[in-house]
């Protein structure tokens, strides 16, 4: 039986061929336009969350950089205030970089705490309270250093154990830092 026969035996089954042949493509359009539509919320989510993810952890890298450039002037100022030859001035120096120690570390603890609660949040292995307490020992013995040689005349030695000192805390951060743009990495 050929399809002719077929019609002439049964005319309705060629209406609901040629019915079928109209509506089918746009029955798979609308279909298509729901599923896109119903996965194109889902996307979107992720996207931004990963966007808020990457955005909190690119103002982690600047905080962090910023806290490499602190520790920097804070020790500059210190060797700085120990290279002064009036006692006067070398002292009012040193009450400077107190302050401005004091200053990184009252930074450094209310940062710790707010990108530490967002590390936790995205499941992050980044240790910043280890990076805290390195840079609280870092400050501590800054002013150990500078107490050390305050009274003294010659402060040569004092540029070298700033200078370790700061090396020491720099490869902490820079570990940090390293971790953050593995995590980075891991998003794209």
């Amino acid at each position: 039986m050929s399809y002719e026969d077929l019609i002439l035996l049964y005319p309705w089954v060629d209406l609901v061929l040629e019915l079928f042949k109209g509506v089918m493509p746009t029955l798979v359009a609308l279909l298509a336009i729901y599923l896109n539509n119903s996965f194109a919320s889902e996307r979107e989510l992720i996207y931004r969350k990963k966007n808020l993810q990457l955005d909190y952890y690119t103002k982690m890298l600047n905080w962090l950089h910023n806290t490499k450039n602190d520790i920097m002037d804070v020790s500059r100022e210190l060797d700085n205030a120990l290279y002064k030859r009036d006692p006067n001035d070398r002292v009012n120096r040193y009450n400077n970089f107190i302050n401005s120690i004091s200053k990184m570390n009252t930074s450094i603890a209310a940062w710790k705490d707010t990108y530490s609660f967002i590390l936790d949040i995205y499941c992050c292995d980044i240790e910043l309270n280890q990076l805290k307490e390195d840079i609280f020992i870092c400050s501590d013995t800054l002013k150990k250093i500078g107490d050390k040689y305050i009274n003294q005349v010659d402060t040569t030695m004092a540029t070298d154990e700033i200078n370790n000192v700061v090396i020491k805390t720099n490869k902490a951060i820079d570990e940090c830092i390293r971790e953050l743009l593995k995590e980075i990495n891991t998003l794209y």
